[in-house]
């Protein structure tokens, strides 16, 4: 007999609304999103400056609570937990790229890769070096692995921070703006490479951006204006 069990989504949030403020200097940075991710989808995150989108990206990982709804993430009711319990999650189900690479200067590549890995808690030192040596490689900057942030170009040093973001195999990989900062040719680069890590490993990807080549290659593209979605 055919099971009919539907699967759960990677994330799925309810009626999820987050205002800052109070009374008069009340602000409504969310209002009433419903939104579906599945395993292993790429989705892009669109919509102007101010639109909500990195308020979005921070309640759907755990790092802010909404004012109201629900927000469930892996299978796990992120409301129902404390911050305790969200940063263990986050440490272990959610990698991090963002627009402006936050390497630690004075490591070199490798160490930016390997480091976090240690901070983690979950890694031996061996297996935290194999791994940085790993992601390295696909990334293809294995060869420049001891050179420090300022010794990269702006592409290189994003190559690294997607390597760090994935060096403990994440569930969940949240970028905001990852080609922000980047020329058109090294954005589709990183473009490209994105994609391909996603179709190689399965991890699922939820990527706020302004660019025309992200949005135009992204499984999914989820518009949102004045805190709300347009189209998903």
């Amino acid at each position: 007999m055919t099971s009919h069990i539907r699967e759960l989504p990677a994330l799925a949030l309810s009626a999820v609304s987050k205002s800052y403020g109070h009374n008069e200097g009340k602000v409504d940075a969310l209002t009433a999103i419903n939104l579906e991710i599945a395993h292993g989808e790429f989705v892009a995150l669109c919509g102007p400056s101010g639109s909500g989108k990195s308020t979005l990206l921070n309640i759907l990982s755990g790092i802010d609570q909404p004012s109201s709804g629900t927000v469930l993430f892996f299978g796990k009711m992120l409301n129902a937990l404390h911050e305790k319990q969200l940063s263990a999650i986050r440490s272990q189900y959610l990698g991090f790229i963002f627009q402006f690479f936050n390497l630690i200067p004075v490591l070199s590549a490798f160490d930016n890769v390997c480091y976090p890995l240690l901070l983690n808690g979950r890694y031996q030192k061996n297996e935290a070096n194999a791994r940085a040596w790993d992601y390295l490689q696909r990334v293809g900057l294995a060869h420049l692995a001891q050179r420090k942030p300022g010794q990269l170009s702006g592409g290189q040093q994003q190559r690294v921070a997607i390597a760090r973001a994935l060096a403990h195999q994440p569930k969940l990989v949240v970028a905001d703006e990852p080609t922000g900062n980047l020329d058109s040719a090294t954005g589709e680069a990183i473009v490209d490479l994105l994609i391909k890590i996603n179709q190689e490993t399965g991890t699922t990807f939820v990527i706020s951006t302004h660019s025309a080549q992200l949005k135009a290659r992204a499984g999914r593209v989820v518009a949102i204006r004045d805190g709300r979605i347009d189209e998903a």
